[in-house]
């Protein structure tokens, strides 16, 4: 029963927030190491990318991009434009999926805001460092959004799926 209603209050608010919503297009799994960190890509058009990199060198949120850009060449394809403070993501392309910008456009918006939590669970927050400065710890979570200062939005399918593996932890009790 409990299941129904949280599962009816999940598509309830799915529609409600509709366009809103991002969806996760695609998911990837790239490197090797005893460490995993998360990374999620966020474009305009709500389409979202989630990669999971596995490693065992230690390794900062910049270089991850190079990680994942030489196993998807191609495919995943940073602007990456370098300054004497670090580094900045101008532009990005994954698959048909494309945005560039550094907060010229109306509202200064039109640029990759940088968010980071902890682990899975954690609140998202807005990087008080550059990712060329952030180290990746185990479990970590990185968040590129463009063109909004609102922190990494999970997909209707992404909260469906929460969905059972809640209501499914709580039968089990």
């Amino acid at each position: 029963m409990y299941r129904m209603y949280l599962t009816a209050a999940t598509l309830s608010f799915c529609t409600f927030v509709g366009s809103a919503q991002a969806e996760v297009v695609d998911s990837f799994q790239i490197g090797s190491g005893d460490s995993t960190s998360s990374l999620v890509f966020q474009f305009t058009n709500g389409n979202q990318y989630l990669y999971e990199i596995s490693y065992s060198e230690p390794m900062s949120g910049r270089e991850v991009f190079d990680v994942i850009e030489a196993a998807q060449t191609g495919y995943f394809v940073p602007d990456i434009v370098t300054y004497s403070f670090g580094d900045s993501l101008y532009g990005l392309s994954i698959g048909a999926d494309q945005d560039e910008g550094f907060g010229g456009g109306p509202g200064g918006m039109d640029y990759w805001h940088y968010w980071t939590k902890s682990d899975e669970s954690a609140e998202w927050e807005f990087s008080n460092v550059g990712f060329s400065d952030r180290m990746l710890s185990d479990g970590s979570w990185d968040g590129h959004v463009f063109n909004s200062d609102f922190a990494p939005v999970p997909g209707c399918a992404t909260l469906l799926a929460m969905t059972g593996i809640v209501s499914s932890r709580r039968r089990r009790r």
